[in-house]
């Protein structure tokens, strides 16, 4: 007899996108689902790796400059505080143990069952690899060795009583799932969540939205201060970030299982913010032939306009009694970090 509890697999681009351990307010959704009994959640141990190995080496593009000598004797300086020294391995090696134990953590509280890749024949994804089928179908998919041993792992627990679905904005599953009984595919959370019927309550939030405008830039504002924005000039800085206005592009609400709890938003944000910025003044670099590299003498710094088109998921506490949306609890962007921006536009070259 077939089970009326579908069996969820996230896959690591899913949950990365959905925030830091202990994620954002799509993976508390998704606990409100396995708290209800609504699904059961997958993972696998390479999942959870390469989940960690992501977010430390975002980290890492932060905090690297830190290991460097120099850096360290202006920060002491500054703060007349002996700054810990660390080697950029160091570095390396606590971001991932930390983010190993966070999302190890997370699985964890949502009841997830965690499968061993060690339980996959060996043999079966390496003659995929030989006939090129499968993972393998295309040119260039020799980097396909983790999927595929993530998918047979996966595909062991799929039967016609216990059905998989699997949440993966990766192109190459499509090929796979189709093939395979029992086995479906969604692109987002979002998706999963309709996939799951749970559009059909979809609260009125547009009214609430625009009342508090002023709030979401202002948490907006806040949450791109701490955002990874890179201009496109080589070795520039975002020195400051102020978003002046926001459109709402697309967006779609859920309630929770349970009265009373948090609204979930997921939307697509239109954002439009004055940044302030410095990069080394190449144009005036000069080159150096012996060590074959430009050698810029001076510093460009300047103000301009960017837009920016952020994924986003927002939860919303409502009042208990009649449901209606009271204040922004928690927003997080849904964009992988580190987003480029244009510092000179083409304008600027007339």
């Amino acid at each position: 007899m077939a089970t009326d509890v579908p069996q969820v697999f996230l896959d690591a681009n899913i949950v990365i996108a959905a925030g830091k351990p202990p994620g954002g307010p799509e993976i508390t959704r998704v606990s409100d689902l396995v708290a209800a009994g609504m699904i059961t959640l997958l993972t696998t141990d390479l999942t959870i790796a390469e989940i960690a190995k992501k977010h430390a080496e975002n980290d890492f593009q932060v905090v690297k400059d830190f290991a460097k000598p120099h850096v360290q004797r202006v920060l002491e300086s500054i703060t007349r505080t002996t700054i810990p020294t660390l080697t950029k391995e160091e570095m390396r090696a606590r971001l991932l143990e930390n983010y190993n134990a966070t999302t190890t953590a997370m699985f964890e509280r949502l009841s997830a069952k965690r499968l061993s890749i060690d339980e996959v024949r060996p043999s079966l994804v390496f003659d995929s690899y030989t006939r090129g089928d499968g993972f393998f179908s295309s040119e260039g998919k020799k980097n396909q060795f983790p999927d595929a041993f993530i998918f047979e792992r996966i595909k062991s627990e799929a039967s016609d009583a216990n059905p998989v679905i699997i949440v993966s904005n990766d192109g190459d599953y499509v090929g796979p799932v189709e093939r395979t009984p029992n086995i479906e595919l969604v692109a987002s959370l979002p998706e999963l969540f309709t996939r799951l019927g749970l559009e059909f309550e979809e609260p009125e939030v547009d009214a609430f939205l625009e009342e508090h405008k002023d709030t979401l830039i202002a948490r907006v504002n806040e949450e791109l201060e701490s955002w990874g924005l890179i201009g496109d000039v080589e070795d520039s800085e975002i020195d400051e970030v102020n978003v002046n206005n926001l459109e709402i592009n697309k967006l779609i609400a859920f309630k929770s299982v349970e009265p009373g709890d948090s609204l979930v938003i997921i939307a697509e944000l239109e954002v439009q913010a004055d940044i302030s910025y410095s990069h080394p003044d190449w144009d005036g670099a000069s080159y150096d032939s012996e060590d074959k590299v430009l050698i810029p003498w001076g510093t460009v710094e300047g103000e301009t306009e960017v837009s920016l088109t952020l994924d986003v998921s927002m939860s919303i506490e409502v009042d208990e009694d009649s449901g209606n949306p009271l204040r922004f609890e928690d927003i997080g962007f849904r964009n992988d970090r580190f987003q480029y921006v244009v510092l000179h536009p083409f304008e600027d070259y007339k």
